[in-house]
């Protein structure tokens, strides 16, 4: 089983930066939101989360299925190949993402994985123990067999559960590097 993150990890990129872009291009009916959201949060007036959960609720009645679409596959394009390659070589794969599912899902589908631990709307993002409890409510098993890969020591509790697999981090920051160090965790860095 594989378990693997998506931004900075599976994807070379920020997606719901890149979400927030592309919706911007394709509605100018949202922009003037968006860019109030986006200075708010800048300013630090309101949360990441919920920065997202209002950019979410405004774009998901406005995004069309071809929007979908088109975004999911410029995801695909900054794939990391590496990254694939591990993800397809094992036996069942899990995107385990904070990423809203309102793009996460059809983007994994386009990648041949299907099962999807993303955030969800008015819930608390899918990032932490709440990422770890939900992949484990989808059925995740760690053991010998089990390969996470994340960039980001947010997944510091999937990494711990990971402690008799194998765990791959993909470029971190010099923070996130010193907190898996801290902790003893075990990995193999991947460009």
């Amino acid at each position: 089983m594989v378990i693997v993150d998506l931004d900075g990890t599976l994807v070379e990129c920020n997606s719901f930066t890149e979400f927030v872009k592309f919706v911007f291009r394709r509605h100018p009916e949202v922009r003037l939101f968006l860019i109030m959201t986006v200075m708010r949060r800048k300013l630090r007036l309101i949360s990441h989360h919920e920065a997202k959960e209002r950019i979410i609720s405004r774009t998901s009645g406005l995004v069309t299925e071809k929007d979908l679409d088109d975004f999911t596959s410029f995801l695909h394009s900054r794939i990391n190949r590496r990254v694939l390659d591990i993800v397809r070589s094992g036996s069942r794969a899990i995107l385990a993402s904070a990423a809203p599912e309102l793009y996460a899902c059809p983007f994994a589908a386009k990648a041949g994985i299907s099962v999807i631990s993303a955030s969800r709307p008015h819930e608390a993002e899918n990032r932490g123990e709440r990422k770890l409890a939900d992949v484990i409510r989808q059925g995740a098993v760690f053991d010998r067999n089990t390969v996470v890969i994340t960039d980001h020591h947010d997944d510091l509790p999937l990494l711990k559960a990971n402690k008799e697999g194998l765990n791959y981090i993909v470029k971190p920051s010099r923070k996130s590097l010193g907190i898996l160090l801290r902790e003893g965790i075990r990995f193999t860095l991947l460009d």
